[in-house]
């Protein structure tokens, strides 16, 4: 069972690498300029990674951009840029127009991201089914106290408790269109089905966050890059992440989930994804050194430390009690 259990994650070893002609290559990939664009979902985690290699490499500097999702791979596919960090790979509509270009494109993963659903502090609710969510985003619910749980009856009690006819309105607060966590949740939470037409767009995930600490009947959407304190298995405390449970398309009920790295991991928190580099710079540059660490021991340490899940280096799961 999950429930009452925490977990960490470390990694499991540290892979060294050698070569005859370190120094040398070390010297081109680790100096001069380069600018990349990032997607907003991981300004965070890619602004700790640019300080930590400009640290080691003390003669690189890397320029960061931050843009809507399809901004970075619409730039990447039109040449304004070479390197892009983007949580959502190319549809099939841009990948014909990079094959018809015939640009080569390199696919890195390099993390693994959640996207959690946030609620107020001082909310009751703590636990919600992939049901509620898409009832609640869709706005079939417009209030809080049409949430039921069969498996938590003290839940309903208390939310019906503190909210009033004033209060009891849901509030949604979610990301514009141009986001890949819009989509994301339009594609396996909603099903296609539109998000409620009352629903406020904001254009950051800092807004949302904002948005939902300051009102007390919000709810939004936000991915684990944008809680995460900087220190590895803490986040935002400012607001109140939700346990999920998944409803699958032939009815069977996952588990609550905690909205946690560990469980992100091992993949018992259902709704995460992939955090890739996409770059057209194939000659070993800049661009390639800060890949290399963003792929190796130190980079991946800078993804655990900001509480999501290397994909490059060995990690395994510590159970607490």
């Amino acid at each position: 069972m999950i429930n009452n259990l925490k977990y960490i994650i470390a990694f499991a070893a540290v892979i060294l690498f050698s070569g005859c002609k370190f120094d040398e290559i070390k010297s081109v990939t680790t100096t001069g300029e380069l600018s990349i664009v990032v997607d907003e979902n991981v300004e965070p985690l890619m602004k700790a990674e640019i300080k930590e290699f400009e640290r080691l490499n003390p003669e690189a500097k890397v320029n960061m951009k931050v843009v809507p999702t399809k901004v970075a791979k619409a730039e990447l596919i039109n040449g304004d840029t070479k390197f892009i960090v983007v949580t959502r790979n190319f549809d099939e509509e841009e990948k014909a127009v990079l094959e018809k270009n015939k640009t080569e494109v390199k696919e890195y993963p390099i993390a693994i991201d959640g996207i959690g659903f946030i609620v107020n502090t001082k909310n009751p609710l703590k636990k919600v089914t992939s049901e509620d969510l898409k009832n609640i985003f869709t706005g079939k619910y417009t209030k809080w106290t049409e949430i039921k749980s069969e498996q938590d009856r003290d839940q309903e009690k208390e939310v019906a408790k503190f909210f009033n006819a004033t209060t009891d309105k849901i509030k949604l607060f979610i990301q514009r269109k141009n986001s890949s966590t819009y989509d994301y949740v339009l594609d396996s939470i909603l099903k296609k089905t539109e998000y409620s037409n009352t629903a406020v767009v904001c254009s950051t995930s800092v807004q949302i966050l904002n948005n939902v600490r300051n009102t007390e009947n919000a709810i939004g959407i936000v991915n684990m890059n944008w809680l995460t304190t900087g220190n590895a298995d803490t986040i935002d405390s400012t607001v109140k992440t939700l346990k999920v449970s998944k409803i699958a398309d032939n009815g069977r009920q996952y588990d609550f989930a905690e909205f946690h790295q560990g469980l992100i991991f091992n993949a018992s928190y259902p709704y995460r994804r992939s955090i890739y580099v996409f770059s057209t710079e194939l000659d070993m540059k800049l661009a390639s050194g800060f890949i290399s660490f963003l792929l190796k021991n130190e980079g991946q340490k800078v993804v655990l430390k900001n509480s999501l899940v290397p994909v490059s280096q060995p990690v395994r799961t510590i159970q607490i009690n």
